[in-house]
């Protein structure tokens, strides 16, 4: 599953149940063990993720700052289809209206997330999460999409959700997954998806994704 940004605006987050994707070689500060369905991750320990870009706390998930993704700020993501392999995480962050840093940031509130947010640096920034669906005929995807962000920097987020089975290769889109958040109109919205599986295959989400 993958997440993408705008480069400037709301932080949006992904969390709960998240995608079905395989994640390519991760790097050595992330865990690549792929994830038997079903599988869900509420992001309510803060234990899980304690250092910049150190992913290897939580199992299956990685976060990528995803530079040079597009061109363009307000590039529709679900034409995102490529990797880009620079582990993202700003760890033990509290205050998503003053963290400007773009990518993905782990923010520790009352209720903790994972979020996105697009920069000139991090042109795309996604998380994906690898789950093992060998012998399932289809996956269902469900995640809620947050604004946390209180200050005046509002604008349209775009997100898509992708998936690809094997290590390498392009994503493919899920139309039906895409969703645009409009500030308030985001906080709290559930987002529910199947996602047909080859049966007997392993898969492994794209991203979910916010573009600029």
């Amino acid at each position: 599953m993958v997440i993408h940004r705008s480069r400037r605006g709301i932080a949006v987050m992904l969390v709960g149940v998240l995608l079905l994707s395989v994640v390519p070689a991760l790097p050595a500060a992330a865990d690549s063990t792929v994830q038997p369905v079903p599988f869900s991750q509420s992001w309510s320990d803060t234990g899980l993720i304690t250092k910049d870009d150190d992913w290897s706390g939580v199992p299956g998930i990685t976060g990528y700052r995803g530079d040079n993704l597009t061109a363009t700020t307000g590039t529709d993501p679900q034409t995102v289809l490529v990797d880009n392999l620079v582990t993202d995480v700003n760890a033990n962050q509290t205050d998503p209206s003053t963290f400007l840093t773009g990518g993905v940031t782990e923010f520790e509130l009352d209720d903790p997330v994972v979020a996105l947010a697009g920069s000139t640096t991090a042109r795309a920034p996604y998380i994906t999460l690898a789950l093992d669906t060998t012998g399932e005929s289809s996956i269902n995807v469900s995640y809620n999409l947050r604004d946390i962000d209180a200050s005046s920097r509002n604008s349209v987020q775009q997100f898509a959700l992708q998936y690809r089975v094997g290590d390498s290769g392009t994503y493919t889109n899920l139309p039906a997954g895409y969703v645009e958040c409009h500030a308030a109109r985001c906080s709290g919205r559930p987002t529910h998806r199947r996602r047909p599986c080859d049966h007997d295959r392993r898969a492994r989400p794209g991203r979910v994704g916010r573009c600029r």
